[in-house]
């Protein structure tokens, strides 16, 4: 048998979660890379803006499922046979979460602080559908990144984003904001029961009431803290900010931030996929006490994902530019700038990326958690002088110069530090 047989033969599982991830970011790459222009151009550059900022609304309210989902997935692999109270307790949360969001979201338009809209009260319940979709969408896809098996999830979230792109090319004929997000409530119910189905197919649990306790959500919201307060760094470092820029920029600067961030959500996704699915493989060694393989293995990854990272964004900061003019229709002074410092930016982010999916999946993030938080509160303000001073390339240099300072050498060490220490315990 050749070394590569036998490679492969060992990382079957690795194989197919990976193979599965990039053939759904690809699907998901096209879709977006298709419809974002063709939206600006039926919506119009002011109700694009306005659409983008809600969609970066919905993310910022996800990010108030406290956690509960990515602590789910760690404790199911390290207590399996608590699956029923665990996976109860995160499920009858969502109604909470529901009920809860319609009046934020209603203040948040009534007040001013998010561009108010003749549809507010609808508008406020579809978004509020939109965030419990969107947790229990993730509830189920970490049930099946619990037993190793993401493949399901990136093949049915595929496939949900062909139809939501389908569906979004059609109404935006409309140019009705409020039934883009209808197409996608209706979309995510039927997605939903895909994923519910599947997952309960790979691990046998029941979704009851009487399986649900108070002490047990409570237990895993205290579990589920640091992984909340990681989430939350993630969520104002990208989506605040954006909904913070639609309050200084124009309707240009902002169409055209939207678009460079698209873009490049596109390639950072991409990027971090190769760690994003060691997840479970690296929670299941904690659990085995192999702590010198999970140091080798990181070395490993870092290594390869840094080189890799330096070919691909080498070439896109030579000529993605291009590339993203002929996509977006969109060339100014201020775009161009601002697609260089983001190439740089994205960069770092995916180096990093690497070390944050170790220190999430080993629970190791409690303080990395509270630099992220910082860096990322610190680069709000830092955004409102950049952008004053420099114009649009400003929101990014603020992010990249906090982030380069704090989080991009500090969550490397930290780590590194931690397995040298759980080695010599042993």
């Amino acid at each position: 048998m050749s070394l590569l047989q036998k490679w492969l033969g060992g990382n079957k599982r690795y194989i197919s979660n990976l193979g599965a991830t990039f053939i759904s970011q690809a699907a998901t790459a096209l879709s977006v890379l298709f419809i974002t222009p063709y939206l600006v151009r039926q919506l119009g550059e002011s109700s694009f803006s306005f659409y983008g900022v809600l969609l970066n609304l919905v993310l910022v309210a996800s990010v108030f499922d406290f956690g509960l989902n990515a602590g789910l997935c760690h404790r199911l692999i390290q207590e399996p046979h608590r699956k029923n109270l665990l996976i109860n307790a995160v499920f009858f949360f969502s109604p909470i979460v529901f009920v809860s969001a319609i009046p934020v979201f209603f203040f948040l338009f009534y007040a001013g602080w998010v561009a108010n809209s003749p549809s507010t009260g609808l508008l406020s319940i579809v978004l509020a559908l939109v965030v419990t979709q969107n947790m229990l969408a993730l509830q189920f896809e970490s049930i099946l990144q619990s037993v190793n098996k993401i493949f399901f999830s990136k093949l049915l979230r595929m496939g949900r984003t062909v139809v939501e792109t389908c569906l979004l090319y059609v109404l935006s004929e409309l140019g009705d904001i409020l039934w883009l997000l209808i197409a996608s409530v209706a979309v995510n119910f039927v997605f939903l029961i895909a994923l519910f189905l599947v997952a309960k197919k790979q691990l046998s649990f029941n979704i009851s009431w009487s399986h649900f306790k108070w002490t047990a959500l409570f237990s895993q919201l205290k579990y589920s803290g640091w992984y909340f307060a990681s989430a939350l760094a993630a969520v104002i470092a990208y989506n605040v900010q954006i909904v913070l820029l639609g309050k200084y920029l124009t309707d240009t600067q902002m169409a055209t931030f939207l678009l460079i961030f698209r873009f490049f959500e596109v390639i950072r996704i991409g990027m971090t996929n190769f760690t994003q699915v060691l997840f479970p493989t690296i929670s299941m060694r904690q659990a085995a006490g192999d702590w010198k393989g999970i140091y080798a293995n990181f070395k490993m990854v870092f290594l390869r994902v840094f080189a890799l990272s330096l070919l691909i964004f080498s070439f896109i900061f030579l000529k993605g530019y291009d590339v993203f003019v002929w996509w977006s229709d969109y060339y100014n002074s201020e775009s161009l700038s601002t697609f260089q410092v983001y190439t740089l930016y994205v960069f770092f982010l995916v180096i990093d990326h690497v070390a944050v999916i170790y220190l999430l999946a080993l629970k190791f993030n409690k303080v990395p958690a509270i630099i992220s938080i910082l860096q990322s509160v610190l680069s709000l303000f830092a955004t409102i002088i950049f952008i004053q001073q420099i114009g649009l390339p400003g929101a990014v240099w603020a992010s990249l110069l906090l982030f380069g300072l704090t989080s991009l050498i500090f969550n490397p060490l930290y780590l590194m530090h931690h397995l040298r220490k759980q080695q010599a315990i042993l």
